[in-house]
């Protein structure tokens, strides 16, 4: 009989590439098994749901998914009614840790779906906080998943894409950019604090377009976004494509593929590129300890209120960070941009 492994992962784009070394470890020691995950619709609807970004494939086939913000008792009961019928023989925690007593109540809805086996929840402190690595940088997200679940690190930190997505990507991107360089910006991030600001950006962006007049623009990011990005690019001058809320996040990234680098907030689109090896040119706030949300790879300029990272907690989870991230300053933006450009 074919086990039966459910993963529980809460969150969006950025979520979704992240756990990708785990899925993958977990799918290299249960080659045979089929995985499905748990997640949650989530609250803000700026943000892309984790399906949209795995798709169903041979790394996971099933998906079920929590009410925003919790739900009502009706809504959990058909959540649990349907990973009954599924029938798992084990849960795996992925997630960020929730609170103590919040975690309690997950184990025992996992529980009450029939799961006797419910692995790497996460009550210990040493898995609620992210290790030291350097002098500077603290382990990813990534790597505390991989070191929770016990998985080594996966090579296989890629997804696949079909040849109908790519073709229609090109098709996508040859509206404007036949034959033109361009970059690829996000303003993504959801969050007030992780917002740089549309002054600093008009900056940056006009400063870039007037130095490189021919090179375009691809604005990625959500629908109600969309505004925002055409009017931050009014003074571009070369040629600006917006795929804000046009495109679902798989064909973001293949539209992002060619891009000369990534410039834009620590957000979903932001790990989108470096999944595909897209240079990323990210600004950060002080949110959590340096490198637990810096993209995949090294070729990246990363920006971060460095005077703040010894105040940040290494404990996982949701905090503020204030006005941190406007302590980086435009004129520094911009010129790691145009070491990418040269």
């Amino acid at each position: 009989m074919v086990q039966r492994i459910l993963i529980f992962r809460r969150g969006s784009i950025g979520d979704a590439v992240v756990s990708l070394p785990a899925l993958f470890g977990i799918r290299d020691r249960s080659p045979e098994a089929e995985l499905a995950i748990l997640t949650n619709a989530p609250v803000m609807g700026r943000a892309a749901q984790l399906e949209t970004m795995l798709g169903r494939t041979n790394l996971i086939s099933e998906y079920f998914s929590l009410p925003p913000g919790g739900g009502g008792l009706s809504s959990m009961r058909q959540v649990r009614s349907a990973i009954k019928v599924w029938s798992p023989d084990k849960l795996i925690y992925l997630s960020e840790p929730s609170s103590l007593i919040s975690l309690m109540k997950e184990f025992l809805f996992f529980k009450s779906c029939g799961i006797k086996n419910v692995k790497a929840m996460p009550f210990a402190r040493s898995v609620r906080e992210y290790q030291h690595k350097s002098d500077k940088l603290w382990e990813s997200e990534s790597e505390r998943l991989l070191r929770v679940t016990g998985s080594p690190w996966s090579e296989k930190f890629e997804i696949t894409f079909s040849g109908e997505e790519q073709n229609q990507a090109e098709q996508i991107i040859a509206e404007k950019f036949t034959g033109v360089s361009y970059i690829a910006f996000s303003i993504g991030g959801k969050l007030p604090d992780k917002d740089w600001g549309d002054i600093n950006w008009s900056r940056v962006l006009e400063s870039l377009s007037k130095e490189n007049p021919s090179l375009g623009l691809l604005l990625i990011g959500a629908d109600d976004e969309s505004v925002r990005s055409s009017a931050l690019a009014l003074k571009w001058q070369g040629p600006v494509l917006n795929l804000c809320g046009k495109t679902n996040p798989r064909l973001s990234a293949l539209a992002m593929r060619r891009a000369l680098f990534y410039l834009g907030h620590d957000s979903g689109p932001m790990h989108l590129a470096a999944l595909i090896s897209v240079p990323c040119v990210a600004l950060f706030s002080a949110r959590a300890k340096p490198g637990v949300w810096f993209p995949h790879g090294d070729n990246h300029h990363i920006f971060y209120p460095w005077e703040m990272a010894d105040r940040v907690s290494n404990k996982a989870g949701f905090r503020t960070a204030g006005s941190s991230i406007l302590s980086i300053k435009h004129e520094d933006v911009i010129e790691s941009c145009r070491k990418l450009l040269t």
